[in-house]
């Protein structure tokens, strides 16, 4: 992928600050992918463009993040309450905007968790180790996660656990979506982790502890 100046990279990131409907470069941006790539990757992950050939981040959370937009509000208000000590969810005003920012990989994700990616990977292929986050599998080779999502398990020991799409809905096919919508808003910590192709992943309660390998920790910032 071409070497992007200063003046460009700030300009792809205020446009996945803005909220406004992706193109294709933006959308290749927020994935850490080439633009030629990034169209097909969203097609595979049933991620279809407007009339416009624009991409809403309101189905970008659906198809790809596999959370739910419509209940992000909420939930980082039940969040505020739950850890009142966390001083990143303190600075966070919008957690959309907060999500909007590139997603990062696996190298650094590793590497924020003190980790060596390689070892961290047969680790968790080997099932000795779980992530307390989701990866985002983009394909082979392409495990991806949120920053924030990192940044709050390894500053603070909290888990995100963002709100899931509703039962209902297929998300790889569009076109199979249903009005049977659930009662309410599930989260993460309520389903099953998607398996990426080198990696079983298995969902953790926030309420429970994460186990890396050789260590395990407790939490840093109790809930009330």
């Amino acid at each position: 992928m071409k070497t992007k100046t200063s003046e460009e990279i700030e300009k792809l990131n205020n446009s996945l600050k803005s909220g406004a409907a992706l193109n294709v470069e933006q959308l290749a941006w927020h994935f850490g992918v080439n633009p030629k790539n990034a169209r097909g990757i969203a097609k595979k992950k049933g991620l279809h463009p407007d009339i416009g050939g624009r991409y809403s981040w309101r189905r970008t959370w659906r198809y790809i993040h596999g959370i739910e937009g419509s209940q992000l509000a909420w939930h980082l208000t039940m969040l505020k309450e739950r850890y009142p000590g966390s001083m990143i969810l303190a600075e966070i005003d919008d957690l959309e905007a907060a999500l909007r920012v590139p997603l990062i990989n696996f190298a650094n994700m590793a590497g924020r968790l003190g980790e060596r990616p390689d070892t961290l990977s047969k680790a968790l292929f080997q099932g000795r180790a779980t992530l307390p986050f989701p990866i985002i599998d983009m394909g082979p080779r392409k495990r991806l996660f949120r920053e924030v999502e990192v940044r709050l398990w390894v500053d603070e020991e909290i888990c995100l656990d963002l709100p899931v799409p509703p039962a209902w809905l297929n998300r790889t096919s569009p076109a199979h979506e249903t009005a049977q919508a659930a009662s309410a808003p599930t989260t993460a910590a309520a389903v099953t982790a998607s398996t990426s192709q080198d990696v079983a992943v298995t969902s953790v309660d926030p309420a429970t502890k994460a186990i890396f390998g050789h260590f395990e920790t407790d939490s840093r910032i109790n809930p009330k």
